[in-house]
């Protein structure tokens, strides 16, 4: 397959995609393009990963709870910042979860990586509902959480850049951005179940009875979806791309030997694109519900329902930008978003001071339109810049080192923000320095013919 430049980039810098993320032809309608991307592989690995990532955030949307329980502490910034370091504990085995599942990916089987991921999520999310307090145990019951917290990284290390690859290496050529989108979609699909789950436990118990056992039966939920998503993913075959590449590899080939002998170069252009993703998601869709109970004083059933609104939102909006870098090309729909959060992210947190149910609703909704946009096209993009014998390995290892850096210290760094600058606005300056980097990487962005 050949590539072509496309003129007209935001920077005036070489714009490279491959034919078939170009425009599809015309006669393809909408419904078409629909039909061919919702089939088996997609709606199984929706599943599991919207299961995966139910289980990942669900801890967000207790999170003060969480810190009142696991952390007693007189002073409340202190007793945060503890509660957000346990979440960013989820992050730092992300990496060793790529290595170990972008091997079994690459050099086994793409299908082994995802059954196996969804069993390393379930179990220990379940452990946290079952976990006894700092009242019960002390200091251990914060321990324990970081441990449970840890395996849950390890599991989405490999998990969400596997569905990526997974969906986006099934698709047809024409159709590989919209198909991709369903992986982000799917996982703001499980944030939008546990804000919804969250929500309901907030709305229909006692805060009483929530500090007692609610806040426990979101986790244990979640081993009834593992049943469903093994039992949906055990049915898939791997890509037909992917078994012919491996059919041509020597039996003792390390996938991760090759990526850093060969391709670090692209290691770091994706943790440069993913700089977005990272504080982008873990602000807008992670810390915002937070901020708005906290720092604006809404109730947290008012603060849930705007998220989860959002979140639909968010969803759809992802398709869309998945549909349009088919169209228009990976790189002009990933840098427009990139521009609109460097002018537009200060003002909106501006809105949000008003602390006005329109106008914060308002303020989000703008929002998660950007990184909508921006979330539909990365899984193709990011898929795109490796080759088929280390794409798992590659983008696993990349999207999870940004995540690790830069995301999972997201809630953690606009918290401290807040504190230091006692502005309520300055959150915005991580949106906008993360906007500019992403727009620096992207210049670099070439996709491997695929």
């Amino acid at each position: 397959m050949s590539s072509t430049e496309l003129p007209g980039s935001p920077f005036g810098a070489r714009n490279v995609v491959s034919i078939t993320s170009r425009a599809i032809p015309g006669h393809i309608g909408f419904g078409q393009r629909l039909s061919e991307v919702l089939n088996k592989v997609t709606m199984s690995c929706m599943i599991g990963n919207a299961l995966e990532w139910y289980d990942f955030v669900i801890y967000s949307y207790f999170a003060s709870l969480l810190g009142n329980l696991f952390f007693p502490t007189s002073e409340p910034f202190a007793q945060m910042v503890a509660t957000w370091c346990i979440f960013w504990a989820g992050f730092i085995a992300r990496p060793l979860g790529s290595i170990l599942f972008g091997h079994i990916g690459d050099r086994f089987s793409r299908k082994t990586a995802l059954m196996i991921s969804i069993y390393v999520m379930a179990i220990p999310t379940a452990l946290i509902g079952a976990l006894p307090t700092y009242a019960q145990i002390g200091p251990m019951a914060a321990v324990l959480l970081f441990i449970l917290r840890t395996l849950q990284g390890l599991a989405i290390g490999g998990e969400f850049t596997g569905s990526m690859v997974f969906m986006v290496e099934h698709a047809k050529p024409h159709n590989r951005g919209f198909a991709g989108s369903f992986a982000t979609f799917s996982l703001v699909a499980g944030v939008v179940v546990g804000s919804a789950v969250a929500t309901s436990i907030n709305t229909f118990l006692s805060e009483e009875a929530v500090i007692s056992w609610g806040w426990r039966v979101p986790f244990l939920l979640s081993i009834l979806g593992s049943f469903v998503g093994s039992y949906m993913r055990n049915s898939l075959t791997d890509p037909s791309e992917y078994l012919a590449e491996k059919s041509k590899r020597k039996a003792h080939s390390t996938p991760l030997k090759d990526l850093v002998q060969h391709y670090k170069k692209k290691v770091l252009l994706v943790i440069g694109i993913d700089f977005l993703t990272a504080v982008g998601f873990f602000l807008i869709v992670i810390f915002l519900p937070t901020y708005f109970s906290r720092y604006l004083h809404l109730s947290p059933e008012k603060s849930l329902w705007i998220n989860t609104v959002s979140m639909c939102l968010f969803a759809l909006f992802i398709l869309l930008g998945g549909w349009l870098s088919d169209v228009f090309g990976r790189f002009k729909v990933l840098a427009l978003p990139c521009i609109a959060f460097v002018v537009l992210s200060y003002p909106l947190f501006g809105l949000f001071q008003t602390g006005e149910i329109v106008p914060v609703c308002l303020a989000e909704g703008m929002l998660v339109l950007m990184m909508g946009i921006f979330f539909g096209a990365i899984p193709v993009g990011l898929s795109e810049i490796f080759p088929t014998h280390v794409r798992f390995s590659g983008l696993s290892l990349g999207h999870n080192l940004s995540m690790t850096l830069f995301g999972g210290s997201t809630p953690l760094m606009a918290s401290y923000l807040i504190n230091y600058t006692q502005s309520e606005v300055s959150p915005a300056y991580l949106l906008i320095g993360a906007a500019l980097l992403t727009l620096l990487s992207l210049t670099f962005f070439k996709p491997e013919t695929v």
